[in-house]
This record gives C-alpha cells, sequence and structure tokens, in this order.
C-alpha cells in the first residue's frame, strides 16, 4: 500500500498546534507570534489543568475536546480555545476504575428514516487495559452556554454506544480516523497498527510498522528492517488539504445528502496519495 507512517514527534505537535491555531483564528496578521517554525508559528499560550494526565487531543466545530487518563481521573472535557480554553463540558468516564486513552473525531452516514443520508458526528474513545471503547454523541453542535456546562437536556457528549475489542497486546493507546477509505487506526504499544471498519468497529487488518536504514556488514552498505515498537499518539494529516480531510468539520454543519447521492461515501475507494500521512510518535523515544 502507498501509504507513509512519519514518525517524528516534533512534526507531530507542531501540526496539532497549527491546526488548532487554523481554526481559531483566520489569520495570524497583525497578531503576536510568539514562535516560527518552518511548520508553524506559535501564538498563542493558554492555561491548562496540570492535573489532566492528557492522553488525546480532537478538533470539532470550533472546539478542542481533551480525553485524560488515570484510575478515578479519566474525562473526556470539551474547551473553547477563542476563550483561553475554557472547559464548556466536563464528562467523567464510567466506570470510575477505567483509564482514558486516545479520542478521535469521526462521522458516519445515517439514514435520517426518511429519503435522505444525514452526517452523524461522534467521538471514539478507548482505554488503556479496560479492552472496552466508548462512542459519543456530537451531534447537537456542542455549544453549551458557559454556566450550563453539566446541562442533562443535551444529547452533546452522550455516550450512546460501548464496545469491546482486543489488539496485540490487549491495550488501547492511539486512534486516529481515515475519512476518505472509513477507517480507524488504532496503537497498542505493539508495532502493529490495527486497522477498523469504521461503523462496524470490526478488525480490518494489523499493519507492522517498520524502520529501514542503511548500515555497513562486512564492509557493505546495505538495508536492515526493524519493528518500530511502542507506536503512541496518531494523527492522519492530508498535506494537500492542510488537514484530516472531513470537509465539513470546520463548520459543525451535518450535512445531508439523498440516498442516490455519491457524496454520501466521501469517496471511500480512493487510494491513499501521496500527501497522505499517518504522523505518529514513539513512547519515550525522541523520534
Amino acid at each position: 500500500t502507498n501509504f507513509y507512517l512519519s514518525i517524528n514527534a516534533s512534526l507531530f505537535l507542531a501540526i496539532l498546534c497549527s491546526r488548532f491555531i487554523f481554526h481559531t483564528s483566520a489569520s495570524s496578521a497583525g497578531r503576536e507570534v510568539l514562535r516560527v517554525s518552518k511548520d508553524y508559528e506559535l501564538l498563542e499560550m493558554v492555561p491548562h489543568d496540570t492535573s489532566s494526565f492528557t492522553q488525546g487531543l480532537t478538533y470539532y466545530n470550533e472546539h478542542i475536546y481533551e480525553g485524560t487518563g488515570l484510575e478515578h481521573q479519566s474525562h473526556i472535557f470539551q474547551h473553547d480555545p477563542s476563550d483561553s480554553m475554557t472547559t464548556l463540558r466536563r464528562i467523567p468516564l464510567a466506570p470510575a476504575n477505567f483509564f482514558g486513552e486516545g479520542i478521535a473525531y469521526y462521522y458516519i452516514w445515517a439514514n435520517d428514516g426518511g429519503d435522505n443520508m444525514r452526517k452523524e458526528h461522534r467521538l471514539i474513545q478507548l482505554t488503556w487495559k479496560n479492552k472496552r471503547g466508548f462512542i459519543y454523541s456530537l451531534n447537537d453542535g456542542g455549544n453549551p452556554k458557559k454556566n450550563d456546562s453539566q446541562s442533562e437536556n443535551s444529547s452533546h457528549l452522550k455516550v450512546i454506544r460501548e464496545f469491546d475489542y482486543d489488539t496485540v497486546t490487549g491495550e488501547g493507546w492511539g486512534i486516529t480516523f481515515l475519512p476518505h477509505t472509513n477507517e480507524f487506526y488504532i496503537s497498542d504499544g505493539s508495532h502493529f497498527l490495527s486497522v477498523w471498519d469504521a461503523e462496524s468497529l470490526d478488525l480490518k487488518r494489523k499493519i507492522p510498522v517498520k524502520f529501514e536504514r542503511k548500515v555497513m556488514v562486512d564492509g557493505e552498505l546495505t538495508s536492515e528492517s526493524l519493528d518500530v515498537d511502542y507506536i503512541n499518539e496518531l494523527e492522519f494529516v492530508d498535506f494537500e488539504t492542510g488537514g484530516d480531510g472531513t470537509t465539513d468539520r470546520d463548520s459543525g454543519e451535518e450535512g445531508v445528502c439523498s440516498n442516490d447521492d455519491t457524496e454520501c461515501n466521501d469517496d471511500t475507494s480512493s487510494p491513499h496519495k501521496q500527501s497522505m500521512r499517518i504522523l505518529a510518535n514513539v513512547w519515550y523515544q525522541d523520534l
């Protein structure tokens, strides 16, 4: 397959910064730039609760979603990056002894009960050793009143499905959504990535991740292939579009199409392109 995994922690963090800043500010013109890199401009530093053991970040409809870990401390947070990262919602993971891990925004096309298909926006969350995952609804737009962050009337960030899963190590680490193939890529601390169907959550295949390097053997230059263990956080990026390929992610619009509209399929038959990457970091390594 013509797909590329870029193991580069600094580039991964840079892309996260640039994406979040891009969606919260149309332009850096006239704004103070705190730091300049060849990959991004750092425009702002915002407060963050140091007691939060951050395990995952994702973005949808002008808000940042944070998944945290540790037993009895795992939550999903909804933050407003336009207001110094004010926390709008805080949803505890249940059961409380579960250890939250990676999260990802995604969507599926679902029948609205009539002749149309509608995008259902969702968030998926893994757990570390519990082999249980959670899917949350993001369909009400996700714009609560700031004094009503725990509203029980909202369908936003409600658990709509729980599911069991297994991986090579029996653990869940990172997860990312590939909209053009309607798949999740999952890491588990091994050198394998598991690929799930985004609707059924069935395992489709496992991909070993190798690192090719040149070495001298008996005076001759040759190649050797090494397993890349401890793959952790994952993020799919299409550098051609400057994002993750989810075309209505910025607006938060539901998206409607008829049953015979090919746009409902998001062109899942399209091959991977050279501009597509899965960015990853390797746990406890500067790689």
